[in-house]
């Protein structure tokens, strides 16, 4: 879970899919200078039993989760049409235990590149509903429910991170013309997958990890192509 998830007041353990109340962080204002989160690191407050901090292993591939909000280029008729843009997708760990003070802070050392989606009038709708694809637009039921449809991105916990309890960061730009999106959690880094399960155990969570449903089943403008592969989706 990220940061201040079990905030009443943002409700993101027991609300809908989608309902973010508040708690979408925008860098308005003044972009290179402000906080990265809402809320201070605070691991004894933010991470609860209800929502508890990630534990990761190197080398583990991780799905993460987010809602389209409308933001996916689609087809004339579905959303807002084939012009919604997708300008950067990053991945970060943060170099310390203290948060950085910044989006250009040298403190974040980058670990992935998740790519831009295609987007544009010039685009054919064959492109723009083939998946997987790279960037925040991999939501291939986007036309079902534009506002709340889950989209997903995967990032792999580098195999030379050293083990501990590290500071994550995810950040999005849509637009040039619109300030940066970002997100910041905590996680426990295991050196193996044995060490992590062992964790998850003692924790009382399952050992199996959550699968990338648009990386293991094909699909083609929006449906799935030949045998649906349904794994557990918790972990």
């Amino acid at each position: 879970w990220p940061r201040d998830a079990g905030n009443p007041r943002f409700d993101l353990r027991y609300g809908a899919f989608g309902t973010q109340n508040g708690y979408t962080w925008r860098l308005d204002g003044h972009p290179w200078s402000k906080a990265l989160c809402r809320g201070p690191r605070n691991d004894g407050r933010w991470y609860t039993d209800q929502t508890p901090m990630a534990a990761y292993y190197l080398g583990q591939r991780v799905v993460i989760t987010h809602p389209a909000n409308n933001h996916v280029a689609a087809p004339r008729g579905c959303g807002w049409g084939p012009s919604s843009p997708d300008t950067e997708n990053l991945m970060f760990v943060v170099d310390g235990d203290e948060d950085p003070c910044c989006i250009d802070s040298d403190k974040l050392i980058q670990i992935m590149d998740m790519g831009v989606s295609p987007y544009g009038r010039d685009q054919p709708d064959e492109v723009l509903t083939t998946y997987p694809k790279p960037g925040f637009q991999n939501v291939p039921a986007f036309c079902e429910d534009p506002e709340d449809s889950m989209g997903t991105y995967n990032f792999t916990v580098p195999t030379d991170l050293q083990p501990g309890r590290r500071t994550f960061l995810w950040k999005w730009i849509r637009d040039p013309a619109v300030m940066p999106f970002t997100t910041i959690w905590e996680a426990d880094v295991f050196a193996t997958k044995a060490e992590r399960d062992s964790h998850y155990l003692a924790t009382g969570r399952t050992t199996v990890d959550m699968w990338d449903f648009y990386q293991v089943n094909n699909i083609v403008d929006g449906a799935i192509v030949g045998d649906l592969v349904d794994p557990i989706l918790t972990g």
